[in-house]
């Protein structure tokens, strides 16, 4: 089972989408929790959160890493898209691997498509390799994505 992380800062719209998505993930019995990272959320941040049964934690990643109680950490973003397929690729990985992975979104036409898709995916990783790693989304990425497999 994975916990998700969302480093949020004030984004109740994108949150609210992301926070649907999660639900089928839920139901299958993959995402044991999500916890809302975010300094200094709004209200409109803090009922969502209430109203979708997310733990909205004044906090950074790591402090949310630390009370998570998944094997996984699924760090993304409230704007994230998840590809077809995520829930039994993520699962499929999660049961047997223990490399870090990058979830990455649905591919965008366009010529920097590629470059833009690995700067918007999620960081799926052990709870215990997480240690208590500092950082943004950006720089967990550019610090696990190196050996990374990439989903998607």
């Amino acid at each position: 089972m994975i916990t998700v992380i969302v480093p949020a800062h004030d984004s109740a719209e994108a949150l609210a989408g992301l926070l649907a998505a999660l639900v089928p993930a839920a139901v299958e019995g993959l995402v044991r929790e999500v916890i809302v990272a975010d300094g200094d959320s709004d209200a409109a941040t803090a009922a969502l959160c209430e109203d979708a049964g997310a733990t909205l934690l004044r906090g950074s990643i790591a402090a949310a890493a630390a009370i998570a109680k998944g094997n996984w950490l699924l760090i993304v973003t409230p704007e994230m898209r998840f590809p077809s397929r995520w829930i039994e690729v993520v699962a499929d990985h999660s049961s047997r691997a223990t490399r870090p992975a990058l979830l990455l979104p649905p591919l965008k036409s366009g010529w920097f498509a590629g470059r833009r898709q690995a700067n918007s995916a999620g960081l799926l990783i052990r709870t215990r390799d997480f240690g208590g790693t500092q950082g943004d989304l950006r720089v967990l990425r550019a610090q696990f994505g190196r050996g990374a497999v990439r989903l998607g």
